[in-house]
């Protein structure tokens, strides 16, 4: 009880670059491997490197043909493996996704994973899930 809400970005905007610093250092970040990001992912990299505190920055590679809605849906699947219930004690129960909108087609890929309830923000949306006693 009074834990902190496990909360994990996931960012599909392949300009974000140094928007990235913003974000809070202890949580998780998954961002699409693009030109405008790599170079700050790497600096952020070296500039975490043997912190202990620090959620991680994970880059993924995506299809240039697609799109970021396409992008987030493909990276799901990987982002539950290290953060749901297989990985974690508490599992993540926030996903701040930065770069696509809310659709249908992400509410049921989400929905899937047990998020069912969602807001709006500026660069993207918020969702979240209830994982008290869900897994145990």
């Amino acid at each position: 009880m009074g834990e902190k809400p496990y909360r994990v970005h996931v960012v599909v905007d392949p300009s974000y670059a140094e928007r990235i610093r913003a974000l809070p250092i202890d949580e998780p970040v998954w961002i699409v491997d693009s030109v405008g990001n790599h170079p700050v992912i790497r600096s952020l990299w070296q500039e975490h490197e043997g912190l202990e505190s620090v959620g991680g920055i994970t880059s993924f590679t995506f299809d240039p043909a697609a799109g970021p809605e396409d992008w987030l849906i493909a990276e799901l699947a990987v982002i539950d493996l290290h953060h749901g219930e297989l990985s974690h004690d508490p599992p993540y129960s926030i996903l701040n996704v930065i770069g696509v909108r809310w659709s249908e087609r992400i509410q049921r890929e989400l929905g899937g994973l047990g998020f069912d309830r969602w807001q709006a923000t500026p660069e993207g949306f918020t969702c979240t899930r209830d994982v008290s006693g869900r897994f145990r």
